[in-house]
């Protein structure tokens, strides 16, 4: 089972942090329209997961670079715990056009019982939107 952070969402396309409490692992995603999912970052043994029925503080940022030889790419932050985990670059960004946030629970196989409570949700819009 993983809890994620989805940005940019809109359309069926979003960046996500995936992160698995039982595996203390974490994903940095790019899912597109179609359902195939780009991993842009995987780290293993991440310090900071809270396991199975425990709090998990989970931030992931994204934007984009305005200047530079880098210019038109999404940079990606994600955190976990307030330690910064993975970092990733996105040079297809132009692929996403949602501006959606959202969250989800998901399992690869079947989780009979699953479930996730959201609590102290903090969404920061850029300016200009």
């Amino acid at each position: 089972m993983y809890l994620a952070l989805d940005l940019r969402s809109g359309g069926g396309a979003r960046y996500q942090l995936a992160v698995y409490p039982l595996q203390d692992k974490a994903q940095i995603r790019k899912v597109l329209v179609d359902g195939t999912i780009e991993y842009l970052a995987i780290e293993k043994e991440v310090a900071g997961v809270g396991g199975s029925e425990k709090p998990n503080q989970l931030r992931l940022r994204a934007f984009n670079i305005t200047s530079g030889d880098k210019k038109g790419t999404c940079q990606l932050l994600a955190y976990v715990g307030g330690r910064l985990i993975a970092e990733a670059n996105d040079p297809g960004a132009g692929e996403l056009s949602g501006r959606a946030s959202g969250f989800s629970l998901g399992s690869a196989k079947v989780a009979k019982g699953a479930g996730a409570t959201v609590d102290d949700v903090v969404v920061r819009v850029p300016s200009p939107f």
